[in-house]
């Protein structure tokens, strides 16, 4: 932003300005970030979107989900089992007699109170969850990318406005110098103007390990372990930001987060389903080829089986309460999905009023930032003239570019709260830009 006081109070002199960088374009950033135009940061939201450890994980609980999915429907498929046996023996120790078989044995669980397909249904609702939640954690991590950003940029413009006033309370300490050796001041001047000085390269040590910390920080967010490389500062590179008058409630009941949290409800529904059904009989048909299994061999009264088909109802009469205390804690997880739902949606609208209202805030700020540029800047100009026709000394005109200089500072903070709360509201409407 410091171009910009140049580019104000310059605008009459011809100027020379360096050709921007080219960036290559993102491949694939969110659709939010256009509203921003910034092909710096659209492609660090590319880079963190490939690389975030955070989204990472999330496709990784994704992957167990889908697993859990996998074996839930195996559940409903039939099960087929072949080994190999083989025994000897005797009635007593004088004889003995042998024998050997490779049973194959199938079996399937008649479905009649839907125990398992309420299972199934509980691990697909928890597969729409996980994968509702990468999509949250994506957001969270490009939103936070994009605060990063934004307060990179403001710190780089921090940063120059300090070195421009480290340059001034040099200057000022060696003319004050000067005045003082002549005996045209006292030197408690030189030491006030040393005092400055000293501050002013304190502020600038902080504004250098400001910038080096944001760059840390966005290398943490992209999954590296070393900071990305600084981006070329031109002095005006705080993202301009789109106004928005409203927020629709199709974009707040769309976030993945209030998506996952109904999935989940969905999810404990079903388990409910699922322990009421676990507590009533289970019927099962099986069947065998070259069977030895005893129980068959006991219902049919044979020694060997060439083949059988059997059916078997079957219901536990004492569980020690086991069935009882499944459904009471499937219904205290349906109980804190439905809550954890009814917050989620709640808290979702009252953040929605709040990032608004912020923005507007912020916009409004910006503008009486803006004037006070404005002002501050054709202060300086009309100082320059003053100083060429010997109508104000060095430090006068030193003291109005100090002021151009917070005013520009005082800018930059207020576009970049502005960013800031408008990336919030990106968040809060679940990514969508209007």
């Amino acid at each position: 932003m410091i171009g910009r006081i140049l580019a104000a109070v310059l605008a009459v002199t011809p100027a020379v300005a360096g050709a921007a960088p080219q960036v290559s374009p993102p491949i694939s950033p969110p659709a939010w970030a256009a509203t921003l135009d910034d092909p710096v940061l659209s492609d660090l939201l590319v880079r963190a979107d490939q690389g975030s450890l955070d989204i990472r994980m999330a496709l990784a609980r994704l992957d167990k989900a889908q697993a859990d999915v996998a074996l839930a429907r195996a559940d409903r498929r039939p099960r087929l089992t072949i080994g190999a046996e083989a025994a000897i023996g005797g009635a007593d120790f004088s004889s003995s007699s042998a024998g050997a078989g490779a049973p194959l044995a199938g079996s399937y669980e008649i479905d009649l109170f839907h125990r398992l397909k309420s299972r199934r249904g509980a691990a697909e609702a928890d597969k729409v969850a996980a994968e509702h939640d990468v999509a949250a954690a994506r957001q969270l991590v490009l939103a936070e990318v994009a605060r990063a950003y934004v307060t990179l940029r403001a710190d780089q413009e921090h940063r120059a406005a300090a070195t421009i006033r480290a340059d001034l309370a040099r200057q000022a300490q060696d003319l004050l110098g000067r005045r003082a050796s002549e005996g045209m001041i006292l030197a408690e001047a030189v030491a006030t103007a040393r005092t400055a000085r000293a501050q002013a390269d304190a502020d600038l040590q902080r504004g250098v390990h400001a910038v080096e910390a944001d760059c840390w920080r966005l290398g943490l967010l992209l999954g590296q372990d070393v900071p990305v490389d600084e981006p070329a500062y031109a002095g005006d590179e705080i993202p301009v930001t789109p106004s928005l008058a409203e927020a629709t409630s199709e974009a707040v009941m769309a976030r993945p987060d209030i998506q996952a949290a109904y999935a989940r409800l969905q999810a404990a529904d079903a388990r409910v389903a699922e322990a009421v059904a676990a507590s009533r009989p289970r019927f099962t048909l099986t069947a065998g080829i070259g069977s030895g299994d005893p129980d068959l061999l006991y219902l049919l009264d044979v020694r060997a089986l060439a083949w059988a088909i059997a059916g078997g109802l079957t219901h536990e009469l004492l569980d020690g309460g086991a069935a009882k205390a499944r459904k009471h804690g499937a219904e205290a997880e349906a109980r804190l999905a439905e809550l954890a739902y009814r917050k989620a949606v709640g808290q979702a609208w009252g953040q929605a009023r709040l990032d608004l209202a912020a923005l507007q805030d912020a916009a409004a700020e910006e503008a009486v930032a803006k004037r006070a540029w404005t002002r501050a800047v054709g202060v300086f100009g009309t100082g320059q003239t003053r100083h060429q026709d010997g109508d104000i000394d060095a430090l006068a005109l030193a003291a109005l570019e100090a002021r151009a200089v917070e005013a520009d500072v005082a800018l930059t903070n207020a576009q970049a709260a502005r960013a800031q709360a408008y990336v919030d509201l990106l968040l809060t409407l679940g990514g969508r830009a209007a």
